[in-house]
Parts: C-alpha cells; sequence; structure tokens
C-alpha cells in the first residue's frame, strides 16, 4: 500500500504571514507527499492601487405637490435645467443618463382610508466625468440649476485600466504564490520542478465612494456658493490565485 502523510507544519504557516492580504485573506498552504510526487499548494494575492481616471456622480431632483401634474412639471422644469447646465460646463450628452424615476403618492396616515394629500416625483440621473478637476462644479452647478438630491460619487477606472491593473495584479499573485512555496520546500529540503496546476480564484476591483451630499444640497441652492472639495481615492484591484507545484 502506497504510504501517503500530510505536512501541516505551524512553522509553516509563520512562514506564510505574509500571506495575509490587506482585505484580510489568509493564504492556504499544504505540502503533501507519495511515493510518486510530492506536491506544495499555496495561495498567491497581488494587490495593485492606482489613482482613478473617471468618476460617476449621482444627483437628482425632488418634487412634491398637491397635484401630481404639478409635481411633475416642477421636476421635469428643473431636471432639464440640471441637464443644460451639465452640457455648459462640457459634460457630453451621452455621458448624462437617467437611472431612476418615480411619482409616489403621499398619504395622511393619521386619517381614516390614509387619504392621498400630495404626490411626490423623484428623477434622479448619473453623469459620467473623465474630468476629474470638475466634479465639485459640477455638483454645485447641479444644486444651483434646481437639484436637490445628491447621493454620491465614486471613483472608477476606465475599461482598459482596470483590465491592465487586473493583470498587474495576477502577475504579483503569481510571484507571491512563488515566493510562499520556495519558502517551505527550502524548509522542507525539498525543490520546485514545475506547476501541477493553477487557478484563478478571484480578482475584486474596489472603487472608492464618497457620498452623500444631500445636507450640502439644501443649503447651497445658490450660483455663488464655493464648489465642495473632492478629493478622490486610490482604486485598489486584488486578485488571488493557488497554484500545487510538484517538487522533489
Amino acid at each position: 500500500m502506497k504510504r501517503i502523510w500530510i505536512l501541516s507544519v505551524i512553522a509553516i504557516l509563520a512562514l506564510c504571514a505574509s500571506g495575509i492580504s490587506s482585505f484580510g485573506r489568509i493564504s492556504v498552504v499544504s505540502a503533501v507527499n507519495s511515493e510518486d510526487t510530492t506536491t506544495i499548494s499555496v495561495s498567491g494575492t497581488g494587490i495593485r492601487e492606482t489613482t482613478p481616471n473617471q468618476a460617476t456622480v449621482h444627483l437628482g431632483v425632488e418634487t412634491q405637490s398637491a397635484h401630481v401634474t404639478d409635481a411633475l412639471e416642477e421636476n421635469s422644469i428643473k431636471m432639464q435645467s440640471v441637464i443644460n447646465a451639465m452640457e455648459k460646463l462640457g459634460v457630453p450628452k451621452e455621458e448624462i443618463e437617467t437611472s431612476y424615476f418615480s411619482i409616489y403618492p403621499i398619504r395622511d396616515y393619521e386619517k381614516r382610508g390614509e387619504e392621498i394629500i400630495g404626490y411626490q416625483v423623484t428623477n434622479e440621473i448619473i453623469i459620467e466625468l473623465r474630468d476629474l478637476d470638475i466634479i465639485g462644479d459640477v455638483i454645485d452647478t447641479a444644486i444651483a440649476s434646481g437639484a436637490n438630491r445628491v447621493t454620491g460619487v465614486e471613483f472608477e477606472l476606465s475599461e482598459a485600466e482596470e483590465q491592465k491593473l487586473r493583470q498587474e495584479a495576477l502577475k504579483a499573485a503569481c510571484d507571491d504564490a512563488r515566493r510562499k512555496a520556495d519558502a517551505i520546500a527550502s524548509g522542507l529540503g525539498l525543490t520546485i520542478v514545475g506547476v501541477s496546476t493553477v487557478r484563478e480564484s478571484s480578482v475584486y476591483i474596489y472603487p472608492y465612494r464618497a457620498g452623500g451630499f444631500d445636507d450640502y444640497a439644501m443649503i447651497s441652492a445658490i450660483p455663488i456658493s464655493i464648489p465642495p472639495p473632492i478629493e478622490p481615492r486610490d482604486v485598489h484591484v486584488s486578485a488571488t490565485i493557488e497554484v500545487v507545484y510538484r517538487c522533489q
């Protein structure tokens, strides 16, 4: 019968403490031996970060009136004013999209029958920006033009930059896995001779979201207000792989 033994040593785990990534993922490490082959299984994590090169601003207009037509008309006028103001700032029309629209009855729940006493109309849009320097101006101008909801700003990467960082993170994960395997092999007196299997476990992109600015919107609906300073944080890309190395 083939003799099979499994090595799981605390000292090995100590060598792999560096495998705990900043996102809390614990490295998986094991060494398995049989009469035919010896393998070392490890997980590798690579993290890359960079300054975002695009942003999405979420804002909207909310109106109320006793009559649904009045609430809708007021909302439409204000939202069109916001869109026109964005285009004057240089935001292309195709970068402005409606993300949410609703007409909601306002009821008096203290009265019998929950009588409808008015209507609330909400129209929200998203604005894609390539120039991050104008985010504050976009928010301030939108509010001055009639917006009274600013739910947040998302800092992201363009598709090309995202793909670039994914590849870099995967390469870093490969290097991390090899370093762990080399340390384990050295501690056990083994030599790595090749790769048996490799699997991409996960690739995550962590955009940064700042928000919301609704309180600012309520007190800043005048053209002479100072645009809010918006400073983006780095976007993180994390990749994890699992590798089984052949040893002798």
